[in-house]
């Protein structure tokens, strides 16, 4: 198997090229960002950055996936920045695992509808979506009643509001069971993570009943309810099973799944403090309005905010809160559309003015 790696200098890009090297499949080309020393011990025929054209032979995203002609295409970059980067995949008729949970967050209806017509194949790299679809996919789509997906809660869960406050970049990126990017880390230090994770299950299994619950261990990553029974997914909290997973299509029979017992910690999240749990609510009510492209679009500034100490933790869901407010939520029906709202709201934010804070 031919393997292009969208992000290939991140977190997931790099554990996904491990995974590649055990399955002697051949990374045949990668993209990239500012991490450029990194990318050149990355030894490809093709490689692109869109942020400097001195360390790209390609132009582009498709002009990347044209000539490196992989079978597969491993879509691990953050934020809205890889929705391009699926868009050209699915164009292109490539087998697409996605790690880029941003692309079915904000553009969904659109993903889907594109994979359909260019009979593609989108598979899951999200330990939550991954568990859910080998359970499904090895209990042969028997009709489920209920999905659940796990939030370990992130370093903060137990912490009183009121502390948020004092909460440094340091401390939001020290994941207490997972190893993962900064962003992502924080992402999952607010739960908006796991709002995010509630719509991109939507996406992938076509229901709205699903629910996230709280289990600190990190071990159970899905549940999925059956009318006589619950299976749960258990595993290490490592990304290289779920990589492993889509990379093969799921074809591997798992010894990972297990009838629910009472072993494992999970209880419902508090809603009243989480308000991202609200928001996966209310965006599944209308999956297909600028609510999402909204709530990413303002989370990305608002994280990229706090890392650069301009606000403070406790500002960063309340920053998202005002956008929502400020926009007008109204159904979304092109790709050029999602764009310009997604560029709406990064200019109102960019009108604000953030001041250095004193965060240490």
């Amino acid at each position: 198997m031919r393997v292009l790696i969208l992000g290939a200098t991140g977190n997931i890009g790099q554990q996904a090229i491990t995974v590649i090297k055990k399955l002697n499949y051949e990374l045949v080309g990668i993209s990239f960002n500012h991490n450029h020393e990194l990318a050149t011990q990355i030894k490809v025929p093709y490689k692109y950055s869109p942020s400097d054209s001195i360390h790209s032979n390609v132009r582009n995203f498709n002009e990347l996936i044209k000539k490196s002609n992989p079978d597969i295409v491993v879509n691990a970059i953050v934020g809205f920045a890889g929705l391009n980067g699926t868009i050209a995949a699915i164009k292109q008729q490539r087998t697409l695992c996605l790690a880029n949970k941003e692309s079915l967050v904000v553009a969904g209806q659109f993903i889907m509808k594109l994979a359909k017509q260019n009979c593609v194949k989108i598979y899951p790299i999200d330990s939550e979506h991954a568990s859910l679809y080998q359970i499904i996919h090895q209990t042969r789509n028997e009709k489920f009643q209920k999905l659940y997906i796990t939030a370990s809660g992130g370093p903060f869960y137990k912490l009183p509001p009121s502390e948020w406050k004092n909460v440094t970049v340091k401390q939001a990126i020290n994941h207490p069971t997972w190893k993962m990017g900064g962003k992502i880390s924080i992402d999952s230090a607010t739960l908006v993570n796991k709002c995010f994770e509630i719509v991109e299950a939507y996406w992938y299994f076509h229901t709205k009943k699903i629910e996230a619950l709280y289990h600190p261990q990190s071990l159970v990553h899905a549940m999925v309810k059956y009318r006589h029974q619950k299976l749960i997914f258990v595993s290490k909290p490592d990304m290289k099973l779920p990589i492993y997973q889509a990379l093969t299509a799921f074809q591997h029979q798992s010894q990972n799944i297990v009838p629910c017992n009472q072993k494992y910690e999970m209880k419902k999240i508090d809603q009243k403090k989480w308000i991202p749990i609200q928001w996966a609510s209310q965006i599944l009510k209308n999956p297909c309005s600028s609510l999402p492209v909204i709530i990413n679009a303002a989370n990305e500034y608002a994280v990229y905010l706090f890392m650069k100490n301009l606000i403070k933790f406790d500002q960063i869901i309340p920053l998202i809160t005002q956008c929502i407010k400020h926009f007008k939520i109204i159904d979304v029906s092109s790709l050029q559309q999602l764009f310009g709202i997604h560029k709406k709201v990064n200019s109102y934010l960019s009108s604000l003015q953030f001041r250095q804070s004193n965060i240490k």
